[in-house]
């Protein structure tokens, strides 16, 4: 007998077994305050999919709201997010058959373009996506001392509750990523819920400042190989050094390497030792059409200059 599965929104009464799912699929997820912070914060009823089978909740997925910049223009596209099955309803094809759904679903809502950052690229890449954003990865040897200090003028800020700089930070954002024909839009609002996001997977901002206006940041967490950057922008190349060096003062004796991974642009490479090498560009964000007439916006995403970092 064929199993019967069956797919609907969710309800209220479903976000109880929605959050459990979420904490047994994403280990890093499972402690703290961030599945509770997404589904107050982030989480739209009319945006998740739940596929049940047999009346057991066994698959789900989400795809709220990203708004990019493309070419100077502003367009909103959904950002797949949340993807997860049950363990007892694995290699079944339930996630398959979700996605098959959104898909149709948000097709029919008028969005021309889908956004995700991949689990496995090659599930993906047979549903249509393919790589337009992708990174650098650089460890960098704390142990050699390349790294200016900071220059007069430039004091540092340490924010142990990162939302609190979250104006700052968009103004930072908002000159960095002029030079982008991808980027992901960014207002106060949409930072302050980024850096909510950061402190929940327990990381950590550090700002540069001339006097009151902000020249540079490093979203970053300290782990057992060093200290991982989520995302590094800046208004000067001076102030992003000075961050850099910072941070290497701070880690130099905890940690040997610090492995950098940022966006992919040539012009942070040079803010690092030239003596150094180890420069890795790897995939990171994917997209795929969702209409007919959204092949331009999908053209335009995967052969523009691409800023898509971290977008909850």
């Amino acid at each position: 007998m064929a199993e019967r599965f069956v797919i609907r929104p969710p309800r209220n009464d479903d976000i109880p077994a929605m959050q459990a799912l979420w904490r047994a699929a994403f280990p890093e997820d499972r402690d703290g305050s961030f599945v509770p912070w997404y589904f107050a914060n982030r989480y739209r009823p009319e945006r998740a999919w739940l596929l049940f089978c047999g009346g057991e909740l066994a698959a789900m997925a989400y795809a709220p709201d990203v708004t990019l910049r493309l070419n100077g223009r502003d367009i909103v596209l959904p950002y797949v997010q949340g993807v997860a099955t049950a363990e007892k309803f694995r290699r079944r094809g339930c996630c398959r058959r979700l996605l098959q759904h959104a898909k149709r679903e948000l097709a029919r809502l008028g969005y021309p373009v889908w956004l995700l950052k991949p689990f496995n690229a090659a599930f993906y890449q047979k549903l249509g996506f393919e790589f337009f954003a992708r990174i650098r990865r650089y460890e960098l040897d704390f142990c050699d001392c390349f790294l200016l200090p900071p220059a007069d003028g430039f004091h540092m800020v340490h924010y142990l509750e990162p939302p609190r700089a979250a104006a700052a930070a968009a103004a930072v954002y908002a000159g960095w990523t002029k030079g982008f024909d991808v980027l992901a839009q960014r207002d106060e609002e949409s930072f302050r819920l980024l850096l909510a996001d950061h402190l929940a997977d327990r990381g950590m901002l550090l700002m540069a400042f001339r006097d009151a206006k902000p020249l540079a940041y490093a979203l970053y967490t300290t782990t057992a190989d060093g200290v991982f950057l989520r995302e590094l922008a800046y208004s000067s190349a001076r102030a992003g050094r000075a961050v850099l060096a910072r941070l290497a003062a701070d880690y130099r004796e905890d940690t040997p390497k610090c492995v950098a991974v940022m966006p992919d642009d040539t012009a942070l490479c040079r803010l690092l030792p030239e003596t150094n090498v180890g420069w890795q560009v790897l995939p990171f964000a994917m997209c795929a059409p969702l209409t007919a007439a959204g092949r331009e916006c999908y053209n335009l995403l995967r052969s523009g200059h691409a800023y898509f970092y971290e977008y909850f």
